[in-house]
């Protein structure tokens, strides 16, 4: 996942441009500073980049009226699910802790980082994930105190000390470069890419004037920040959500997901798909997440295939009366009947397994029929040495069939989304498979919902911080060890982009 980052700078209170670091060489835009916060988050963009001017130049981050203007911005960011990285000014320890309470993403340090190593240094051991260190270049200089003075220090040099110091994250600027819509200077981010630790991420800014620009700075870089060639229309919206859709095409909000197990009219819940033991009535407990907040509900009738009979259309029916959540149904899925029946009875999509292992084709008709929107692949997998393979009905049979393998094939077919479950975390609550999750999202281009192995609140996270799109829970949710709506709050607070 790569992000495309719009900006936000403000200077006395006004949406603004620099010209190469110039406060004598500005451009005013007549655009209200919460309303395009707004605006950017409805189009669907993770982040946004916010500099405080006025304090990058005199080092008060208090001083004058970004400050309550930025304060405003943050609050109505949480409200949209939209990530605010904030610099400009960033120079003491408690104004830093006091936005990053507040609800700031990421705060952007430069000045501080380079002049005052000592507090540096105790506010990445405090807030490690939460800062980004901003390197602005000329001449392969580095500027400070809002680009007025330069360090004597070499890019390289400087970004190799942060790096060892434990620095996760870098936005990386040619002043030369900023508000000129003269392009990127691409061999900067070519060359830091090439020295750089695996791990490290990198942010472009400056120069950007076409998608190509954008492109070529992606080729080397985790995101690029635009500014003024959007607010000059030298990029269209509809273009840019094109692109970002390319590097991040599961760029939604993240979905919570109880999954109910059924068996004989009740929810079942077991370890390693094994000692089931009742959970439930489904409708009382369709209802009871729809008031939680849930985002959607699955039912898997895990008897059908085994058993050879119809799936579960009565409490299919009876849950569309009674919740208003969407909702998936899979099991005894045989044919594209099956599917029409599930759907007509009122679910939004189809969970399929078995069948799509012993006729793909299943996949491509029931997507052509109802939209891929509505077929969910459904892959139950186990670590069998080097790959993950699959099983299919219930668990019990092994195919051979490598999983990874298996996603891109059904994606191929028409799934729209893909469900996957690691039998050798279901139950545990030791947390899901973390390197399943991002190996799947690097094979494919659909939403992966992530199930298998939750036990805590951190372990949502970590599924969603390795790339899965909406995470799956059961037992952890119908033993009310966990609320949804306090996994909301939490993932709200850790900046997840989630709907409350």
């Amino acid at each position: 996942m790569k992000n495309i980052i719009p900006a936000l700078d403000l200077f006395d209170g006004r949406v603004v441009r620099l010209y190469q670091g110039d406060f004598q060489k500005l451009s005013i835009y007549p655009k209200d500073p919460s309303s395009l916060l707004r605006y950017y988050a409805k189009q669907g963009f993770d982040q946004i980049h916010v500099i405080n001017l006025n304090g990058a130049r005199s080092g008060d981050f208090e001083q004058g009226p970004n400050y309550a203007i930025i304060c405003s911005l943050i609050e109505e960011s949480k409200k949209w699910g939209v990530k605010v990285q904030l610099g400009g000014g960033l120079r003491t320890e408690k104004i830093i802790g006091k936005l990053l309470d507040l609800g700031l993403f990421k705060a952007i340090i430069g000045t501080l980082a380079i002049q005052n190593q000592v507090l540096f240094r105790k506010l990445l051991k405090k807030y490690k994930n939460d800062i980004i260190v901003a390197l602005d270049v000329q001449n392969n200089s580095v500027g400070t105190h809002g680009w007025l003075k330069q360090s004597p220090i070499r890019l390289s040099t400087l970004f190799k000390r942060f790096e060892s110091q434990g620095v996760l994250e870098f936005l990386i600027t040619d002043i030369s470069r900023d508000g000129t819509l003269s392009g990127p200077n691409i061999a900067i981010y070519e060359n830091l890419s090439k020295i750089k630790f695996k791990d490290t991420k990198l942010i472009a800014a400056g120069g950007i004037s076409t998608l190509n620009d954008m492109k070529n700075c992606l080729k080397y870089t985790d995101g690029v920040v635009i500014g003024k060639a959007l607010y000059e229309n030298k990029i269209s919206l509809d273009n840019l959500s094109k692109l970002k859709l390319k590097y991040d095409p599961t760029n939604l909000a993240r979905r919570i997901i109880p999954c109910l197990d059924v068996k004989e009219g009740r929810v079942v819940k077991g370890v390693h798909f094994k000692n089931l033991i009742d959970s439930g009535d489904p409708v009382t407990l369709a209802q009871l997440y729809n008031q939680e907040g849930a985002d959607e509900l699955v039912f898997l009738d895990i008897s059908a295939t085994l058993e050879d009979r119809d799936s579960i259309i009565p409490i299919i029916k009876k849950v569309a009366e009674e919740v208003y959540i969407p909702f998936t149904v899979g099991g005894g899925i045989r044919n594209l009947n099956d599917v029409r029946h599930i759907i007509k009875a009122g679910a939004e999509k189809v969970s399929i397994n078995t069948a799509a292992v012993k006729n793909p084709n299943l996949i491509k008709e029931s997507a052509q029929k109802f939209g891929r929107q509505s077929i969910v692949v459904a892959i139950d997998v186990k670590r069998e040495g080097t790959i993950w393979e699959v099983y299919i009905k219930s668990g019990t049979e092994p195919t051979g069939l490598d999983g990874i393998l298996w996603a891109k094939k059904v994606v191929a077919y028409g799934a729209g989304e893909l469900l996957v479950t690691s039998m050798d975390k279901d139950g545990t609550r030791t947390g899901y498979d973390l390197e399943l999750i991002q190996e799947l999202c690097k094979a494919v281009a659909v939403p992966i919902i992530a199930s298998g192995g939750a036990g805590t609140y951190e372990h949502f996270y970590d599924a969603i911080n390795a790339g899965a799109e909406a995470v799956l829970a059961a037992s952890l949710f119908h033993k009310r060890m966990i609320s949804i709506h306090a996994l909301k709050r939490y993932l709200l607070k850790k900046h997840v982009k989630i709907r409350m």
